[in-house]
């Protein structure tokens, strides 16, 4: 309907276009004739939104989102009405103010840095990301066809989806693999039954690859190392969990150094030849690092190899102001004990009498974090390694 007549403030209510669409009639032509014609406009439409939902019209889509409860409008940011820098910036900034973290974007986890310790990381909700990743392979099972003919009900057990987390993303990648790997060399029975769930998913049958990969990339100071250190405390739940289905975990081998306490235990020492204290980050890792698990057709961790590259080698001989060398040497020479100083000729000097690390005269940590309790979290990885290669 037209909006000729109406009062400024009246037609300001109706649009928030139809100030500038006076103004584009009434300045913008600048004499030429060509907006002449042109009048401020509003249109008025009108959607049963019952009759819409209950039947299917191909040219109209009613997206209907519950965001009440959610932080920031959506968990995803694709759902927002709009999709632009200022309303994605605003929705991380409201979940940021709540200390949710973590933002899907699609397949892509973005995670903002709380600087700070999260009650996010526990045993009980790892768990419930696994019960979900389960549950969504049990659902999909159970809604084939009965004996009777009758289509078999979804799973009892009823769950709210979870909101993304790097759990999520681990687990979605676990079960593509669980999936790749029963097209791939499972039994008929497996074949069909991964065919099936990668139709209920939305895939084809060659999007469900054994080889999955996460890329957990950012600036300085993000988060990458903690993140890469969640995601392989949750892979090795899931071994450890396939294990147990396996009927291959015995007391014995619980004893024994297992593969995924190996590829954990790794962290520590890499942290402390690798890591070192920059301008904006504690534990910024001077290094890539490039890391390939292995798993067995029963969803087992079995191995793991550990590629570094482009090591900070520069470090070693200069620091700038306000930032350290490798943490290896801060932690040995706070927790040397006498036997060490007698053993390596340190007697009495400290940090301060090293060129190695005094040129910047920075020698603590920001963080809060210890380098006496790294440095014996490092020894007991060394020689956590060290049993395990005699093991084997």
């Amino acid at each position: 309907m037209s909006s000729e007549g109406t009062s400024p403030a009246k037609r300001a209510s109706l649009s928030p276009f139809a100030d500038s669409d006076l103004h584009r009639s009434t300045e913008i032509s600048g004499g030429d004739g060509y907006y002449a014609d042109i009048e401020p406009f509003e249109i008025t439409l009108t959607i049963d939104v019952e009759s819409a939902e209950r039947d299917e019209l191909d040219d109209i889509k009613i997206r209907d989102v519950d965001t009440s409860n959610v932080v920031g409008g959506v968990d995803d940011l694709i759902g927002l009405t709009h999709l632009h820098e200022p309303a994605i910036l605003h929705a991380l900034r409201l979940r940021y103010d709540s200390d949710v973290i973590y933002t899907s974007t699609g397949p892509i986890l973005i995670a903002i840095n709380p600087f700070k310790s999260m009650p996010v990381y526990t045993d009980e909700v790892m768990e419930q990301y696994r019960m979900q990743g389960e549950h969504a392979l049990v659902d999909l099972s159970s809604n084939k066809e009965g004996a009777g003919g009758k289509k078999k009900s979804s799973s009892s057990i009823e769950t709210k989806k979870l909101p993304p987390h790097a759990y999520l993303t681990a687990d979605d990648a676990y079960r593509a693999m669980i999936r790749g790997i029963e097209m791939g060399i499972g039994g008929a029975t497996q074949r069909r039954e991964a065919k099936s769930r990668a139709k209920k998913a939305g895939q084809e049958d060659s999007e469900a690859p054994m080889n999955q990969s996460i890329l957990v990339s950012g600036e300085s100071g993000a988060g990458k190392t903690v993140t890469t250190k969640i995601v392989l405390n949750y892979f090795a739940m899931l071994s450890k969990i396939a294990d147990q289905k396996a009927g291959t975990l015995t007391a014995e081998s619980e004893n024994q150094v297992r593969v995924e306490q190996q590829v954990l235990d790794s962290n520590p020492i890499l942290e402390a030849f690798g890591n070192a204290r920059t301008i904006r980050n504690d534990n910024s890792s001077r290094f890539g690092k490039y890391i390939d698990i292995r798993f067995n057709t029963s969803g087992k961790l079995c191995g793991a190899t550990i590629d570094t590259y482009l090591l900070e080698k520069v470090r070693l001989i200069h620091q700038t102001e306000g930032e350290r060398n490798f943490h290896v040497f801060y932690q040995f020479l706070e927790s040397a004990t006498e036997d060490d100083r007698d053993e390596y000729f340190l007697g009495d000097m400290e940090l301060e009498d090293f060129a190695l690390v005094n040129q910047s005269g920075t020698y603590d940590r920001r963080d809060c974090v210890s380098d006496v309790d790294m440095h014996t979290e490092m020894m007991d990885a060394m020689v956590s390694l060290v049993c395990f290669v005699c093991l084997v």
